[in-house]
């Protein structure tokens, strides 16, 4: 596991604790693995439902339903806690910019899109790029 895998990896799992979902529901995990999948390979939210969940449900043996559901009640509690306000601060945005919950995919990009900045800003990079 090279630094950028560790480094996305512990910022995935910060951000999520951060928006006040549990860690010991199915739906975080879930979520966690979307959003590195996502980081490894953007062209993934293309199609959600027919790539991305029924490839992390292959992780977890469950069908990409049960991925898209458990994500859903993950983000339901996160929202509800939180707002996602602590969204709004890594985008530096006003607190009252969320006035919906994003859908899971809406937050997944965002995460990865968040995520992959933080590590290019810290100097890291995917081993594939590195070669080239």
């Amino acid at each position: 596991m090279t630094d950028y895998d560790v480094f996305t990896r512990e910022e995935v799992t910060k951000l999520l604790l951060e928006l006040g979902m549990p860690a010991n529901l199915q739906g975080f995990r879930c979520l966690q693995l979307c959003v590195l999948k996502v980081i490894e390979d953007p062209s993934l939210l293309r199609k959600v439902t027919k790539n991305l969940y029924p490839l992390v449900g292959k992780e977890f043996a469950i069908d990409g339903s049960v991925v898209e559901r458990s994500m859903r009640h993950s983000t339901d509690i996160g929202f509800y806690k939180t707002q996602f306000k602590p969204l709004c601060k890594l985008y530096d945005m006003d607190e009252n910019h969320w006035t919906y919950k994003p859908t899971s995919s809406e937050l997944i990009a965002l995460l990865a899109e968040y995520v992959r900045f933080q590590a290019e800003k810290n100097g890291l990079a995917p081993e594939q790029a590195k070669q080239n």
